[in-house]
């Protein structure tokens, strides 16, 4: 067998951890993006990004992924009291003053720990309340 045909389209910024897997890929010039999101994409004219580089820098400013260092062990536990089980969850999330996911206001939360439960019922509803 041959190789595989190579994708038409992969996104340039070295960083992404995901390069050829995107619904769509953002050709970056000036005239069409220029000042979306606020931002200044001057110097990424001419670039090709996928989705989630695109919604990075349109939301943040920047491409670079902030690293979530593990969280320890001592701080597996969701801090959220009325949560129900604050021990048991595939993932847990360390809040700070930049998250901003779901486009929801997390500061109230900035230095709490979530479950994967409580963190998404937040980044869908913008309350942890039931």
């Amino acid at each position: 067998g041959g190789m595989p045909s190579a994708p038409k389209s992969r996104c340039t910024y070295s960083g992404c951890g995901r390069p050829y897997q995107s619904s769509k890929f953002i050709k970056i010039n000036d005239r069409r993006k220029a000042g979306a999101g606020g931002q200044d994409w001057s110097a990424l004219s001419g670039s090709v990004l996928c989705e989630a580089c695109y919604d990075r820098f349109y939301k943040r400013g920047t491409l670079e992924r902030t690293r979530n260092k593990p969280i320890e062990a001592s701080e597996r536990r969701c801090t959220f009291s009325g949560c129900d089980r604050p021990t048991q969850t595939s993932r847990f999330y360390k809040i700070d003053k930049r998250t901003s996911a779901g486009g929801q206001d997390w500061a109230p939360l900035a230095g709490s720990v979530l479950c994967n439960t409580c963190y998404t019922r937040y980044l869908r509803t913008g309350t942890l309340e039931r």
